[in-house]
């Protein structure tokens, strides 16, 4: 199943989260009516995880039952480690070297990092490169993608259907109460199980997985021209990111916006544009743009070592404005991650794919 238009909403995504990160006093983030959505990058993040569980479904799940051999789970975790340790260490190590001095005693944090755990220690997630948590987050959903796909095979689509909602509502209700709590401080141990543990990401990828299968065993009737509902979906997106502070006002609450909140309205735009063989469709499978989809990985992982060393290097000896320091920042990274994609990241996963297996 073919789902390049897909594939391009990766580097739009990865792009609120660089631009959350480094440019929100700049264009188009500096204009009030856009900041929430152009910022928008941790929840991006949650956006990621239900694209994940959608697509690994969309890849593994077997509708005919006598294909459905006994899952290879090494040959899984070995493709998933190829597709995103290599270009993640590299990330990590470049960050290292420039902390080197710093690093102190603190080789434990660095461990962590190493083996993809730091998301489950509190104080230890975002400690070097900060992007890299989510990928700790993904891991673990790697780890469990066989055991759920074999599940479902055993118990059915009704069951993972029921378990998921229910996993949603729960966890929704407890990050809700937490952030609420008088517990709850900005950057405590608290913050960090609330935001970066993958228990409470969970329940995204679950529901990505839901409806991938369910796409699979509905693709006779995936094909769709309906631009509507999928301008819709994408509206109703944009208009509750940019009312996020305006609801959370209303209700005197904070919301887990960042937790999956929106992991129904992603799942209603992704599988709308999964089906959609329009004009949308057609531009978005533009080699140019898929492209920058797959890029997108090293885009978001190298993220915080460029923007180090642009910091470093070029802003001292360049006298220009934030906005275009930014702007040339960015275009240097969309070009390194291209690179990055094409020429390290794709033969290193290549090679180690025929290595391990």
């Amino acid at each position: 199943m073919q789902l390049d238009q897909i594939t391009f909403t990766r580097f739009v995504a990865a792009l609120t989260v660089v631009f959350f990160h480094y440019g929100q006093t700049v264009f188009p983030a500096n204009v009030p009516f856009l900041f929430e959505n152009v910022t928008a990058g941790p929840i991006a993040v949650g956006y990621f995880y239900v694209l994940s569980g959608f697509i690994m479904s969309i890849a593994y799940y077997q509708v005919d039952v006598s294909n459905r051999a006994e899952f290879k789970k090494l040959k899984y975790w070995v493709a998933r480690f190829a597709r995103i340790y290599p270009v993640y260490l590299i990330a990590l190590l470049i960050i290292v070297a420039a902390k080197y001095k710093t690093l102190g005693e603190d080789w434990d944090v660095f461990l962590a990092h190493i083996f993809l755990v730091q998301s489950w220690i509190p104080g230890y997630p975002i400690t070097l490169n900060t992007p890299g948590w989510s990928l700790s987050v993904e891991a673990f959903f790697y780890l469990c993608f066989p055991f759920l796909i074999l599940w479902v095979y055993k118990k059915g689509i009704k069951q993972l259907a029921v378990f998921s909602i229910v996993l949603w509502v729960v966890t929704q209700l407890i990050l809700t109460h937490q952030l609420n709590s008088d517990a709850y401080i900005p950057k405590n141990q608290l913050h960090d199980f609330i935001y970066y543990n993958p228990a409470m990401h969970l329940s995204s990828f679950l529901l990505g997985m839901l409806c991938g299968i369910y796409l699979k065993h509905t693709k006779d009737k995936q094909t769709s021209n309906n631009g509507f509902l999928l301008f819709a979906s994408f509206m109703l997106i944009f208009i509750l990111i940019w009312a996020r502070p305006h609801l959370e006002n209303l209700f005197g609450l904070k919301l887990a916006f960042t937790n999956g909140l929106l992991a129904p309205v992603f799942l209603l735009f992704i599988i709308t544009l999964a089906r959609h063989k329009g004009g949308i469709s057609r531009v978005f499978s533009n080699p140019k743009l898929v492209l920058l989809g797959e890029a997108s990985y090293s885009l978001y992982i190298l993220q915080k070592p460029a923007h180090g060393i642009y910091d470093k290097v070029i802003v001292p000896r360049v006298p220009l404005n934030e906005t275009i320091h930014f702007y040339i920042f960015l275009v240097l990274l969309i070009i390194l991650s291209i690179l990055s994609y094409k020429y390290f990241e794709t033969p290193m996963r290549q090679l180690i794919r025929r290595k391990l297996q």
